[in-house]
């Protein structure tokens, strides 16, 4: 029990020691928030941006993050956002902000617009609208990468009522750039101080690429936001680049290249043959690729059980309705000879009644009437055995069936297709003026751990060996013993003449 314990928890440590390097990757904590503001109160509406930000988020938990989501929040939404977003990135590896929306910048700062806000003054920018440096602050409680994605830079809607309102005419088009950190990851729709389309399709341009690169494994951010700027200015025919700015000391993946062991954390409870049989060829030297072998032959034995049993059902559904048909069809059949008998018996009661004849005289008729009776006694004695032998086979049937299923069963547990008979025991070469005997099997040696428990109990003796049963009989008559087995090998070697009679 011991030995088998410590052999687990051996085979466990070498699990975690190949394991170990890409299930450190996938417990890497990741947060993000992503937010989707569309249906404006005071300012035109924006059809996609409740898809990107329904896809962003689903792309990003794809890859490992902890989503803080919402779509058409007001202002007091969004601060709850930001604050819940914040307690959630104390001490998170990586955190990311979407935002798909109206901002817009004013004296040198970004806003970001609440689905309700009434902005056409100073004061309402100050108190309707959510600050992105706040953003920036809740970004700033992660210990790991940030990253900051802005699909905010459409036309600002309320340029020309503030324009005419406010002291200030530091008022522009798009979002103001921000200051580079230390460890952030700033990415912006379109370059600063321009302004990016929403769209005609599900997704803006900036969106639907971002999207799309995420998903695709083994990309530094650096090269996937690279890619991102490509698909948009060839999308838009040159009228949108989004820009980037970058500040990291290593690389960092959003989706990294997944390793066998990630893969096999997925599959390991699925049924589908196909995917595991793709995870043995394209890892065939894995760690894992014997618990997919494993896995692999259990859901194929699986599937032959499965089949064995429907025919199985199938079969036995035929017969057992063929036999309820005949049990039932004796049933009538008995009940029929019965009814018939008390009928007979019945009329014959009847008529003696009528005509009581003579003390020793046989008629005709009742000759007649009793071999009658005797005629339905013996139909119906015929009947009940027919139903005997029925019930008798229907048992027989269950009893098929029960030992069928236990064969399909045991076959699906232990993986074999066929029980092979053990193989005839050699004949023992015949010694002179004997006849050839069996072999009987020998006992084969089996070791047996000897376990030092002075101390600590470890494995520290060697391998101990029980002693082999030697057929040893005595001679009748004799004050000594002779070895069988001794002298049988010596007949067999020539060597030690006849063979004693006792040991034949």
């Amino acid at each position: 029990m011991i030995v088998a314990v410590r052999f687990c928890a051996l085979i466990a440590l070498l699990a975690q020691l190949v394991a170990g390097p890409a299930l450190a990757q996938t417990q890497e904590r990741r947060v993000a928030l992503v937010i989707g503001n569309s249906a404006y109160k005071n300012a035109p509406a924006l059809p996609n941006t409740p898809n990107d930000a329904r896809d962003t988020a689903e792309a990003l938990r794809k890859v490992g993050f902890e989503v803080v989501d919402g779509i058409d929040l007001d202002k007091r939404g969004m601060d709850a956002a930001v604050s819940r977003f914040a307690r959630l990135a104390q001490e998170a590896d990586a955190v990311m902000f979407y935002y798909a929306g109206h901002g817009f910048q004013f004296n040198g700062e970004n806003f970001l617009v609440p689905v309700e806000a009434k902005i056409d003054d100073e004061v309402s920018v100050q108190y309707e609208t959510v600050k992105l440096s706040e953003v920036t602050t809740a970004l700033g409680f992660a210990k790991g990468v940030k990253i900051m994605v802005l699909d905010a830079c459409r036309n600002n809607p309320f340029l020309a009522q503030l324009s005419k309102k406010t002291r200030s005419m530091s008022i522009g088009a798009g979002l103001a750039p921000i200051a580079k950190a230390q460890g952030m990851v700033t990415a912006y729709a379109t370059q600063a101080n321009d302004v990016a389309a929403d769209g005609a399709g599900r997704n803006s341009p900036f969106t639907a690429a971002l999207v799309q690169e995420i998903q695709q494994p083994g990309l530094e951010i650096a090269t996937m936001f690279r890619r991102v700027q490509k698909a948009v200015y060839d999308s838009t025919g040159g009228k949108q680049t989004p820009e980037l700015s970058l500040s990291l000391l290593g690389d960092f993946y959003l989706n990294r290249e997944e390793t066998d062991a990630d893969i096999w954390k997925r599959l390991r409870s699925s049924d589908n043959p196909a995917e595991i049989k793709a995870f043995i060829q394209r890892f065939p030297t894995s760690f894992f690729a014997v618990d997919a072998k494993t896995r692999l032959d259990l859901i194929e034995r699986r599937g032959l059980a499965s089949g064995e049993r429907e025919k199985l059902e199938q079969e036995f559904a035929a017969k057992e309705k063929a036999l309820l048909d005949r049990v039932q069809q004796a049933e009538k059949d008995r009940a029929k000879a019965a009814t018939d008998l008390a009928g007979r018996d019945a009329g014959k009661t009847a008529d003696t009644e009528r005509a009581v004849p003579k003390p020793g005289e046989v008629t005709p008729a009742k000759q007649t009437d009793a071999n009658e009776r005797d005629r339905l006694a013996k139909e119906l004695a015929k009947k009940e055995q027919e139903l005997a032998a029925l019930e008798a086979e229907k048992a027989k049937l269950s009893q098929e069936r029960e030992e069928r299923e236990k064969a399909v069963a045991t076959r699906m547990n232990s993986g074999s297709v066929t029980e092979l008979p053990p193989p005839p025991k050699p004949l023992l070469p015949a010694a002179p003026g004997t006849r050839p005997q069996r072999q009987e099997p020998r006992e084969v040696q089996q070791p047996r751990v000897v376990l030092d428990r002075k101390s600590t109990g470890i494995l520290t003796g060697g391998i101990e060996t029980a002693p082999e049963p030697r057929n040893t009989k005595r001679r009748p008559g004799a004050g000594g013993a002779v070895d069988c087995t001794d002298a049988l090998m010596r007949a067999q070697l020539g060597d030690g003449g006849s063979v004693p009679k006792n040991c034949r």
